[in-house]
């Protein structure tokens, strides 16, 4: 079962040395461990949006997506998986 948050909830992250999100913290709290990253730039023509999503495993136990806005430079918690 997937939820996603609508709105995506605004979260603090703390990143490595290489800039890979480590631990957030907010509504949801705790460390993380990435599996996936990739990037989306679309609507380029009307309002840009570009973000770098990742997939990470949030306490070991929950699998989540979140996503650095890069326009703003904001990190969201946007889906949850159970």
């Amino acid at each position: 079962m997937t939820r996603l948050l609508k709105p995506p909830v605004l979260i603090d992250v703390t990143l490595d040395h290489g800039c890979a999100p480590i631990a957030i913290s907010g509504a949801f709290t705790g460390s993380i461990d990435p599996i996936a990253r990739w990037k989306v730039e679309t609507s380029w023509w009307n309002r840009p949006v570009v973000r770098e999503y990742w997939k990470a495993v949030l306490n070991n136990n929950l699998l989540c997506e979140l996503y650095h806005d890069l326009s703003t430079n904001e990190w969201f918690l946007e889906r949850v998986y159970d």
